[in-house]
Parts: C-alpha cells; structure tokens; sequence
C-alpha cells in the first residue's frame, strides 16, 4: 500500500517481524503512523491469503525509521504478543559475475540499460596487473532497494547474457562492521577512496587530491589499493566530495570509488585489542627464546615494556568507550545517571568494578564486577555486565545491533557477575 509519488530515502524503510499471521494493514498503518509519516508499507502473503509474519514499511525519512525501531521494538501489538522492529538492510547493490574483462563502465552502462531500470552507478575495478582490463566482475548501483529487487528478479530465472558470456547475479555482500548510525555519519570529516593503483604513492594521491579541489589535507594514509583521506572539518570534507562526484572529475577518468570513511566500531576496536594482546604475548615467547649473543659481539637491548603501554593504553579506550555507551543507553532510557567506581581487592592484584545506576537521589541499580587483572578490564567488564542485564531483562529496551552496540571483551560472560539489584517500579516513574 503506497500513498502519493514516493520519495524512497536510503535508510527510510523498517523491518518488522514476528507479526500474528492473521495482522493486516487495517492493524498495522494507525500503529506505524503514530511514529511519522509512512509512505508504504509492503506486508508479505502467502498462498492462502495469511501473512508471512512479517512485513516491510517505509518512512518519509531515516530519522522517523530509527525512531520507529527505537519505540516499537518490541512492541506488545497484541496481548502477549510482541513484535521486532529494525532498520532494512535496504540492499541497492547488485554483483555480476564472470563479465568480459575488456568491457569498460560506460559499455557496461550502456548495454545494462537496455534491459535494466532504475541504474544509478557502476563500479568497475581494474586489474592490478592491466589497467586496460576489469577483473571479471562488476557492482551495479540501483537508486533504492525496489529496483535493484526487480533488476535481480528479472536475470534471475534463465541464463544472463552480456555479449556471449553467461553472467552469474546476485546480491552484493553488504560492508562488513557495525552499523552506523546517520547521525554519526554526518560528522564525518575523512574520505574513503579505493580502486587506486598499487603503484601509486601516498604523496602522489595528496598531490593529486590537493591540486584538483584546493582543499588542505590533514592527514592521508594509503594501503594497498585504498586511502583515507583525513580534513580539518566536515564542511572541507564535503567541498571535495562535491568536486569529485562531478562528472569527468579525476575520480571518474581514473575509475577509482570515493565515499565517506566509517568510524570505527566498538567491535572493531576490540578485534584490535585482541589482534594487539596476541602479538604482544608472541614478542614475549619470542623474547624468552632469544639466543645469547656470541662472544665479542655487542649485545643489543630491545625494550619490551613499550608494547605493553600500548596495549593498556588501548583497554582504557575500549573500557571508556563502554563506559560512555552505558551511560549514553542509561540517560535515554531512564533519565539517569551512572557513576562509575573500581577498587582493588585482595593483594592488590586484581581489581573490581563497581557501577551504581541512580536516578537524582534514588539508586536503581547496583552492581559489582568481577576481578580483573587490571582497572581498564574491571571497568570493561562490568559496563558490559550492566549493559547485557538492562537489554536482556528489561521490555522495550534497544537491541543490540540498534544505535547502542557494546561488545563483551574476550573471556569474560556478560551474564555472570556478582550481586545486582534493580527497582524497575522506580525507573518507569
């Protein structure tokens, strides 16, 4: 059911599921319109007539989504019955496999819209060895998940041909990592840009960069066939995303890809923890087996303290990080504060972390932690704790892959940990 011309907004469109089999739109439009102004809303049948549980509604923007999973998820629509609502994936990309490697992007272009609507891009990447050829498989960007459905729909049923080869198609994968919210977004101020040659230099692409938009550059780090492009402030960032994304700018004769940079998520940040923890712990094995040096030869010192520091230094950003998302999910949801505590217990050898969650004189909930080796991890441990018993217990509360995402660190379990009471007749008031 659609409601005027339709304006699909990327990052617009909410999935709801474990609907009653029986639940119709007569049930569901009052219920979503609470929420901001639905454009559509697309409830999935089966054979029978019965809905399939589930059902897909765009909004007319992403902030009136996120508000919709945030308040409905979870949702009681019928007694004892309630719903789960999060963000559609909201795929517009397509992989096609097994093209002519000597085809170029506006070949690709032209022979795709014959038969295809609704293209709104082509990422072709060259080969790393010929720049002349692509390597055999190409991404096609639809303007929103619809198109890029019936695109898909259509090559699917036979056999795909594009110039006497047999074309494979499907989804492309989505970008790995947490997902970010639009918000975050919009206060990046660092540039993604990938497709560059392998050969090219990271000073050769600041030059570049620098004398096609005038822009001063920050700080720029290429890897391999990628670069992050680092700028002062958003709107610098945005004047050169303008300038490269007009047509023959040096982005488009080159074929390289350029978009906003992702921060890094709090999985990620742990992924480094642990990759930074393993290769420590080899230095260490590697240093114990070291072989004394021959007679007459200097010995040389090597000072293993300094990747400890480092690695300590990278536990106080995860623990503060957790530590800012709790009291983040905390003041949004309840009103309230948390105030955070870690006390050494025994020998001084490990520590405790203790957190209070209170709301102005009245204390919700407390908890303490289990020992750690350090502060850093005491704290870490028992924000995630908290963090898992509050989503976990509590109706209504944000999912763990919606705006507020927390990681446990390796070996400790969320849902052991020492004593903790909450008063949840106080937290709804």
């Amino acid at each position: 059911m659609t409601r005027g011309e339709l304006q699909r907004g990327k990052g617009a469109e909410i999935f709801l599921g474990r609907l009653p089999r029986d639940c119709y739109e007569d049930e569901l439009m009052p219920m979503l319109e609470q929420v901001g102004r639905l454009l559509e809303l697309r409830l999935m049948l089966d054979f029978s007539g019965s809905t399939r549980g589930y059902a897909f509604a765009l909004f007319a923007d992403p902030r009136v989504a996120r508000k919709a999973c945030a308040r409905l998820d979870g949702y009681e629509i019928r007694p004892g019955h309630r719903i789960g609502v999060v963000k559609s994936m909201d795929n517009c990309r397509l992989f096609f496999g097994g093209v002519p490697k000597t085809k170029t992007k506006s070949e690709f272009l032209a022979e795709l819209t014959k038969i295809l609507d609704g293209i709104t891009d082509i990422y072709l990447y060259p080969s790393a060895h010929d720049r002349s050829l692509n390597r055999g498989f190409i991404f096609v960007e639809f303007k929103d998940h619809r198109a890029a459905a019936m695109a898909r729909r259509k090559l699917i049923p036979g056999r795909v041909m594009l110039w006497d080869h047999e074309i494979a198609v499907d989804w492309a994968d989505p970008e790995p990592g947490d997902p970010i919210d639009e918000d975050v977004m919009e206060t990046v101020t660092a540039l993604f840009v990938r497709n560059l040659a392998l050969d090219i230099s990271q000073q050769k692409v600041r030059e570049i960069f620098h004398r096609h938009t005038n822009v001063p550059i920050l700080k720029l780090k290429k890897i391999n066939h990628f670069a992050f492009i680092h700028y002062e402030n958003r709107e610098s960032a945005a004047t050169v995303m303008d300038i490269m994304q007009k047509p023959n700018s040096i982005i488009e004769k080159e074929g390289w890809e350029i978009r906003w940079a992702k921060p890094i998520g709090a999985s990620k940040i742990l992924e480094r923890q642990r990759y930074i923890r393993e290769a420590v712990a080899k230095s260490d094995e590697q240093g114990i087996e070291t072989p004394r040096p021959k007679r007459g030869q200097r010995k040389k010192h090597c000072v293993l303290h300094k990747s400890p520091v480092k690695v300590q230094e990278d536990d106080n950003n995860v623990s503060l990080a957790q530590m800012r998302v709790l009291q983040n999910f905390v003041r949004e949801k309840y009103d309230a504060v948390c105030d955070f505590d870690c006390v050494p217990i025994s020998d001084m050898s490990k520590y405790v972390g203790r957190i209070i969650i209170r709301k102005y004189q009245t204390i919700l909930l407390e908890v303490q932690g289990e020992p750690m080796a350090s502060k850093h991890e005491a704290m870490s441990a028992a924000s995630v704790n908290v963090y898992q018993y509050l989503m976990n217990t509590l109706p209504n509360s944000a999912q763990p892959f919606e705006q507020h995402y927390i990681h446990p660190t390796a070996g400790v379990n969320p849902v052991i940990g020492a004593p903790i009471a909450w008063y949840p007749e106080i937290a709804q008031n």
